[in-house]
């Protein structure tokens, strides 16, 4: 999707946050805010939100020499989800459909995203994604999704924030002979990257590839030779989070995307749909 007007704002709002995080110098602060608007000043409308948020975060590493600054809430959430899941898993075992529970469960996973909801707080994240079990689901769309995970010969999973991967584990798990897990190919916000994965347990899954890039999300443009094979090469690809359906939402290959509506420029694209809604949405298949 490209950007948009509404998008601006969004972007100001947080560059400055991310520059509180990093630094308490108000110089430095002050620095990057005025680097990164002139570099949203310049950006193309035709590139994807998470594109900039790459030229952001570009901007902030290379004046504060800070290379991860979601580190700690990084592994605080990946910590928190891993004493979760045993919990998650008897919610699955009590449920009369046992594949959309799962399918729920990880869609409501994605809730766990400090980067799209900074006031997000890991103590209420159990009741939230439990929530997911009576919310309103394209229960077709899940059925339709379990037709192409039991019909696919090769799964490429896009995992998007840390906490989230983990829960991740109870679809990858039903699938995991034939599934790849890709992850971002260096820190952005509390995205995935192979350190966070293997702290989940994806590697003794499946295959962690990375996309060699730092976009949060998937960009084509950006991403290393080696994943664009892996991308062409599967038959089917699941997305996980909003980031990921950001920039491939006009892909043409076959590709489920399952994440929570977070913003109001997707909610609109989505046909106003409430911020939180859970999504199961189908492409090219």
């Amino acid at each position: 999707m490209k950007s948009t007007l509404d998008c601006i704002p969004c972007f100001v709002s947080h560059t400055l946050h991310v520059a509180k995080m990093v630094t308490d110098d108000p110089a430095v602060q002050a620095s990057i805010v005025k680097t990164c608007l002139s570099e949203i000043s310049k950006m193309d409308m035709e590139r994807t939100p998470p594109e900039m948020a790459r030229v952001i975060h570009a901007v902030i590493r290379s004046t504060t020499g800070v290379d991860d600054a979601y580190l700690k809430i990084k592994d605080e959430s990946t910590a928190f989800a891993l004493k979760l899941l045993p919990q998650l898993r008897e919610d699955v075992a009590k449920a009369s459909d046992k594949f959309e529970a799962v399918v729920r469960l990880v869609i409501a996973g994605n809730i766990i995203d400090f980067g799209a909801d900074r006031h997000f707080k890991l103590e209420t994240a159990h009741h939230r994604i439990l929530e997911a079990l009576d919310a309103p689901v394209d229960t077709a769309g899940i059925a339709r999704l379990k037709k192409a995970m039991d019909h696919a010969r090769n799964i490429l999973y896009l995992a998007d924030n840390c906490g989230e991967a983990v829960i991740d584990r109870l679809l990858i798990e039903l699938y995991a002979g034939k599934i790849t897990v890709a992850v971002r190919g260096y820190p952005i916000l509390n995205d995935v990257t192979r350190r966070e994965a293997e702290m989940s347990g994806l590697d003794s899954l499946a295959r962690i590839v990375d996309t060699g890039d730092a976009t949060p999300g998937v960009s084509m443009r950006h991403s290393s030779p080696e994943f664009l094979e892996e991308f062409r090469r599967a038959d089917l690809i699941i997305s996980k989070g909003q980031g990921n359906f950001e920039t491939l939402n006009d892909t043409d290959r076959p590709i489920f995307f399952l994440f929570r509506a977070k913003c109001s420029v997707i909610s609109a694209l989505l046909g106003d749909a409430a911020l939180g809604s859970l999504h199961v949405i189908a492409r090219n298949l």
